[in-house]
């Protein structure tokens, strides 16, 4: 009789884990995101839950000739001194403390073993002390499999370990100790199996829906990241009107939601789906802008009202940058799948709009640089000018005026020289103009033999390379040689590439310096170039520099093709 009643007893104790399941609570306990809020609805619910567990039991009286007696006396409030009560109270305490940990065990067995104090009873103490004990296993319980979660078989044991301690502390505080003897004789078996396996019930209930939970997540999120792989070659582009169109139209697509729109921090951009008044949808927009949240807004329409699940675009940093509404025509279709789905395709959209701004940063950076680069290369040139012009000062006047006009036609043209490309055709007068005031110097020491096919001419190359680098060959590789030397500069197609070389019959380095040339050599020349190279084309598009000792130096680098045809307009 006091299985029957114990499993019917234990009945509820499933609707309640069904009820548990359909909750807020279980959702966030799963994302691990339980509020504080969160916390106190668990403790409620399970001591709650261990009340009826109590008012549910049955009524037992170990001396009686009919020792189990109705339910009825318990659902009164009311049992006798000499009768105690065999019940499901502490699957309460046990599955609550093994969810939320020893404390929560603590708390719930403090509030379900309290009502059971005040129901009386010759065990009424035993049996509020034993609930409290049983609360605080189950956190015991929790702690020891936490790299497990819900172990169905660690809930078993201990469920059994709480009962058994339930048995000792009714013997040692009930008394008379012979009426606790006789108690623990009848209901000891009944409630160690009953409440175990109710238990572990309940923690399988949980579990169950946390697989479910986790499955359709899964779905939902690959399906998101399926759509974000196909977004991204627009959202590259960044988050403009037509962008947000062809977004709209692959989410609509690849989801079951009826209509899908996108709208940026000034208001609408782009709607896909069934017909809709647009003009509302864009007042509606506008109105979510100013309080920008996950939320759920109506569109009324004249025939049928549309539901969108609108989550925001947000980046650190930076903050709100648009929202993805989601719609449906029924408000039943929005459930917590739906939500979720919606704030992980927000958030992946919102990322892909980050990539974009850090893109196009690291693009201004770029340009910043170059032109940091390009005001470092002009004085340095002027410097070397200016000195080679003194030393004629002197000994050939008219010379040095000659110099001086070639210095001013050659700023005149560096002037006009504001875009970041020019043709090769003006960068190799450039370099002849610069060579011009260096012959002074030099004489018939220095020699520039040019090889570039006349149809690379019209092709656009980066702004202040070139020159550089034919600058560095006569400095340091034809001045410190006496009998001076020649300077080659080639040009020709490789592998869908523009190849650049320039070699010198100059003094040559040695190892060592080449390693410093690129990194710790003093002055501007080559490392400027390299950078400015590597900001261009990539790491893998450098100088590419070869030299030994007396033997000159050859400085080579590619410029890509599909960079070149960008720039021919």
């Amino acid at each position: 009789m006091i299985y029957i009643q114990l499993l019917e007893s234990m009945a509820l104790i499933a609707i309640s884990a069904y009820i548990y399941n359909q909750s807020h609570v279980l959702k966030n306990m799963i994302k691990g995101e339980l509020k504080f809020i969160d916390k106190v609805a668990l403790i409620a619910f399970f001591g709650i839950l261990g009340i009826i567990g109590n008012y549910t039991g049955v009524n037992v009286e170990p001396y009686a000739m009919n020792s189990i007696k109705p339910m009825g006396s318990i659902q009164a409030g009311y049992i006798g001194l000499h009768d105690a009560i065999a019940n499901t109270r502490p699957i309460a305490a046990i599955v609550g403390g093994y969810i939320g940990g020893p404390i929560f065990g603590i708390i719930i067995g403090i509030i379900a073993g309290t009502h059971r104090y005040f129901l009386g009873g010759f065990t009424a103490l035993s049996c509020g002390v034993a609930t409290l004990a049983e609360g605080f296993i189950g956190g015991l319980i929790k702690k020891y499999s936490k790299d497990e979660d819900f172990n169905l078989k660690h809930v078993f044991i201990g469920a059994v370990s709480a009962e058994c301690c339930q048995m000792i502390i009714i013997l040692l505080l009930s008394r008379p100790f012979s009426a606790a003897l006789k108690l623990v004789d009848i209901i000891a078996v009944p409630m160690i199996l009953i409440n175990s396996l109710g238990s572990v019930i309940f923690i399988n209930i949980i579990k169950s829906a946390k697989e479910e939970y986790n499955r359709i997540g899964a779905i939902e999120a690959q399906r998101a990241l399926n759509i974000a792989k196909k977004t991204m070659n627009y959202m590259r582009k960044g988050l403009d009107r037509k962008t947000a169109k062809n977004v709209s139209e692959i989410i609509y697509e690849m989801t079951d939601a009826d209509g899908i729109f996108i709208g940026d921090k000034n208001g609408f951009l782009a709607y896909s789906g069934i017909d809709i008044c647009e003009d509302k949808l864009k007042k509606e927009v506008k109105n979510y802008n100013k309080s920008p949240d996950y939320r759920v807004i109506e569109l009324i329409n004249s025939d049928r009202s549309m539901f969108f699940v609108c989550a925001p675009f947000k980046i650190p940093n930076s903050g709100f940058e648009g929202v993805l509404g989601l719609g449906v025509r029924s408000k039943k279709n929005i459930n917590p799948y739906f939500v979720q789905f919606g704030k992980e395709l927000s958030d992946l959209l919102s990322n892909q709009i980050e990539l974009y701004k850090l893109n196009k940063l690291a693009k201004e950076a770029s340009t910043a640089e170059f032109r940091a680069l390009r005001a470092q290369i002009e004085p340095h040139f002027l410097f070397n000018a200016l000195n080679t012009i003194a030393s004629f000062c002197r000994t050939n006047p008219l010379k040095a005026r000659e110099l001086i006009i070639d210095l001013s036609n050659y700023f005149r043209q560096t002037l006009k020289r504001q875009e970041d490309f020019v043709y090769l055709k003006d960068e190799i007068e450039f370099i002849q103009s610069y060579l011009s005031i260096e012959t002074a110097r030099f004489g018939d020491r220095l020699r520039l033999i040019i090889d570039v096919p006349e149809e690379m001419m019209d092709k656009k190359v980066p702004v202040f390379v070139l020159q550089p680098i034919v600058e560095n060959a006569v400095k340091h590789g034809i001045l410190p040689k006496p009998e001076g030397g020649e300077v080659y500069l080639k040009a020709f197609f490789e592998d869908g590439e523009i190849r650049f070389c320039v070699r010198d019959t100059g003094v040559g380095m040695d190892q060592k310096r080449l390693k410093e040339v690129l990194t710790k050599w003093p002055g501007i020349g080559l490392k400027n170039v390299n950078e400015r190279l590597k900001l261009l084309y990539g790491e893998d598009h450098g100088l590419d520099i070869k030299t030994s000792v007396n033997n000159g130096t050859k400085v080579s680098f590619s410029i890509s093709m599909r960079e070149v045809s960008s720039v021919d307009g």
